[in-house]
């Protein structure tokens, strides 16, 4: 038989469960001008942090004679092309280093091959866009293009790491 203890406290467990409200969760709202503005305000503190990592790791290898776009891209063009120059819809080809911040190499056209993309129409960072419609054919430069123009917060999904500040040597071999 049944002990009657155990009934009585089983049924006084299952009154004590059934009981239990959960307490009512009350909804959150978020304002998005609040919401915007914060994320504004982040996104632009990461951006001086990096500007702060680019410039400290050019003065550790003493690399002067940069220019900086607006965009934040630096880059600097040490041989002198001539020709066409690239403009939006381009087929152009480079051939090309990439290491990140950290000199890791990452990409390079002595063993993938040389990279040919139409400019601006692609799916290449848009540093390395921007950078190449300031070259003329045969022109070689250096670019240190800031995560926000290369591959932002998630990479590449292969070698390039997440919020990566890459660093290109380029040589702009052809222009159709």
């Amino acid at each position: 038989m049944i002990n009657l203890k155990y009934i009585f406290v089983l049924l006084i467990f299952a009154f004590v469960i059934s009981s239990c409200d959960e307490p009512k969760k009350k909804a959150v709202t978020i304002d998005k001008t609040v919401l915007k503005e914060s994320l504004v305000k982040v996104n632009k503190k990461y951006i001086d942090v990096e500007n702060t990592q680019i410039d400290d790791f050019m003065r550790r290898r003493a690399w002067q004679g940069f220019n900086k776009s607006e965009s934040g891209l630096r880059y600097k063009i040490y041989k002198k092309g001539i020709g066409k120059t690239p403009v939006a819809g381009s087929i152009i080809s480079i051939e090309y280093s990439m290491i990140d911040i950290k000199g890791n190499m990452l990409y390079d056209s002595e063993k993938l091959g040389r990279k040919e993309f139409k400019v601006d129409k692609n799916e290449e960072p848009s540093g390395l866009n921007e950078a190449v419609k300031l070259m003329k054919l045969g022109a070689k430069a250096k670019l240190i293009v800031p995560s926000y123009l290369a591959y932002g917060l998630i990479g590449d999904e292969n070698k390039v790491g997440q919020k990566a500040t890459l660093i290109y040597d380029i040589h702009l071999v052809e222009v159709k």
